[in-house]
């Protein structure tokens, strides 16, 4: 595995009072820190910031054309590697993403040992075991009990997936824990403006927490052989509660330095619009899903055709929208389109320089208990994921900021779900639990359009079907003529400097056989 330092440059980024000459320093080793050059709480902003660098912005945009939410603009080379599933072992780059933010999470357990800094020993796990599913979900085995060592072991062997989510399911069960014993115990450090998605608030850590826990179970749900134990493990969670509003990481962002989407999307500093908007646009897959279903969303996650981030009226969505105002080509095309020309990305997800970026949807957290309880692991049954069911939606719709406010979003969101005999918008409670399901998914994906585009990989991919070449949801394999493919793949290759660094350990992990459309994670059926 290659070699991980700490990465403290990542971390300053995040805060605007780093001391003057702290780069300049030589006489201290930034290979050997100690808790006086750089203490938890300079390194947990800018840990929680690349984090959501990751999954915010373009970098899985490979997915989002995949799972038909973008593609690519007419007039710019074909992107052959996404349009044809071409990967290689070079890229992407998640694999160096996730460690190095883990070499700073690993850096914060070491130094909260004390019980006084109990919180943010908790936080630093919850977020490891974050760190840690997103390299499982892309990799399958990775180096895990013998990562993060440093000079102790540069080449570890790598664990296996499902032990792995095993124990990460335990490391949140002990950070849960921990959260409940010190509630209220004003002898426990709290976090403050160093925390910059709760300000300190543990009790959505908590939640949070648990939610993740929650997450990490259903996507292990068609791994039958661990059956009663994710039935046990979810059952668990009741008791605790779950996210109901949008984690949201803002480390202060600005017209100079903006969020990530914006950054992308948006307008640049200078006024110009930003590159990714020209680059990347709608893909007419999730826009024909929208148009059917009749719902407004459309306006939000794509922009009306001949519009772009510098027009003032970008960001004003007139409901009801009229369908001819969006159009975009299927993957694996980029014919040029009838003037004004396709759908960009939309100002739902573009919304300004200094827009939050989204640790974690709230939409998301009820769609994963809705899916939990048609699993019969949460109480309720049919009508209680109705109601689950119902709030995710309506969560979407308030994040989009639906009609200008959050009692135009509620509104429309329930005219919305209130259609009668529209696929996968309707709830079936009478269907059975994969038809339910089915529906779960699609709305899930259909919410997290372009902000959770991993998650609606990883929803595909644990549920295939061999039969339909797809799972859920269904999304139409690539029109390029040159694609030979019968699928996106299900996993990565191992980066390169694995296969030179790591030689042994890469081996023994089948790196030099993997097969990226017929070798699965482990929680694939």
């Amino acid at each position: 595995m290659k070699k991980v330092i700490v990465l403290f440059i990542i971390a300053a980024v995040g805060i605007s009072s780093c001391q003057k000459g702290f780069l300049s320093n030589l006489q201290n080793n930034p290979n050997s820190p100690t808790s006086s050059a750089a203490t938890p709480q300079l390194v947990l902003p800018g840990t929680l910031t690349s984090i959501i660098n990751i999954t915010n912005g373009t970098s899985y945009q490979s997915e989002a054309a995949w799972m038909g939410y973008w593609n690519y603009a007419p007039g710019y080379s074909f992107v052959s590697s996404v349009q044809n599933y071409v990967l290689s072992s070079g890229g992407p780059e998640h694999w160096d993403d996730y460690y190095g933010v883990l070499a700073n999470l690993n850096f914060i357990i070491s130094e909260t040992s004390d019980p006084k800094q109990a919180n943010y020993n908790a936080i630093a796990n919850i977020l490891e075991a974050v760190c840690f599913k997103g390299l499982v979900d892309n990799y399958n085995n990775v180096p895990y009990t013998q990562a993060l060592k440093g000079s102790g072991n540069f080449s570890p062997s790598y664990d296996n997936g499902s032990d792995i989510y095993d124990s990460l399911v335990a490391k949140l069960d002990a950070a849960i824990s921990s959260i409940q014993a010190n509630l209220g115990n004003s002898d426990v450090s709290v976090p403050a403006s160093d925390d910059i998605m709760f300000t300190g608030n543990m009790n959505q850590w908590l939640v949070l927490a648990n939610t993740i826990k929650l997450k990490l179970l259903v996507q292990e749900a068609a791994v039958t052989s661990k059956a009663a134990y994710l039935s046990s493990e979810a059952a668990s969670t009741a008791s605790v509660g779950y996210l109901t509003s949008d984690a949201l990481v803002n480390p202060g962002y600005s017209a100079s330095q903006p969020s990530p989407m914006w950054g992308g999307f948006g307008v640049t500093p200078s006024g110009a619009i930003a590159g990714s908007f020209t680059f990347i646009v709608g893909n007419e897959t999730a826009i024909d899903f929208y148009k059917q279903s009749n719902d407004p969303r459309l306006g939000y996650f794509y922009c009306q055709r001949g519009q772009n981030p510098t027009n003032p009226s970008y960001s004003t969505v007139s409901l009801p929208l009229t369908n001819n105002d969006y159009l975009a080509n299927y993957l694996g095309s980029q014919n040029s389109l009838p003037a004004p020309g396709g759908s960009g990305i939309g100002p739902g997800l573009a919304q300004g320089p200094t827009q939050s970026a989204v640790f974690m949807l709230a939409a998301e957290s009820y769609f994963i208990q809705a899916e939990a309880t048609v699993r019969g692991w949460l109480a309720g049954g049919a009508s209680a994921a109705q109601t689950l069911y119902q709030k995710g939606i309506t969560a979407s719709f308030e994040y989009l900021n639906v009609g200008g406010s959050t009692a135009s979003a509620d509104t429309y969101a329930a005219t919305y779900y209130g259609q009668a005999n529209t696929s996968f918008v309707t709830f079936p409670t009478s269907a059975s639990s994969d038809s339910l399901i089915h529906t779960i998914i699609t709305q899930k994906w259909a919410a997290l359009n372009g902000i959770s585009t991993v998650e609606a990989f990883n929803d595909w991919r644990r549920t295939f079907d061999p039969n339909m070449d797809s799972g859920y949801p269904i999304v139409p394999v690539s029109i390029s003529p040159s694609n030979v493919a019968p699928h996106a793949p299900f996993r990565y290759f191992y980066p390169t400097e694995e296969s030179t660094s790591n030689g042994a350990a890469w081996k023994a992990a089948g790196g030099p056989t993997i097969d990226v459309f017929n070798d699965k994670i482990f929680w694939m059926p």
